[in-house]
């Protein structure tokens, strides 16, 4: 199953890391940002670790993950 749409961030795709959603473009699992807020790392620090569009990241955050946070709660991919 591909994602929705060419304009999404997120692709789900049974190619890539078995079909777990991964940052568009890319094979590094949405996953991965969650486990780097839940440990209390930011976006940013996320940015710096991996060779990925930052544009792209702030996005998912933006749609998956900010109202979480913003809570305190942890996050969840």
């Amino acid at each position: 199953m591909d994602s929705l749409s060419d304009n999404d961030p997120i692709e789900v795709s049974l190619g890539k890391r078995g079909g777990a959603p991964v940052f568009r473009g890319t094979r590094i699992p949405i996953s991965y940002l969650s486990q780097y807020l839940n440990h209390g790392y930011t976006v940013e620090d996320f940015i710096e670790q991996y060779d990925i569009d930052p544009d792209l990241v702030r996005e998912v955050y933006r749609r998956k993950f900010s109202d979480q946070d913003e809570r305190g709660r942890h996050v969840s991919a």
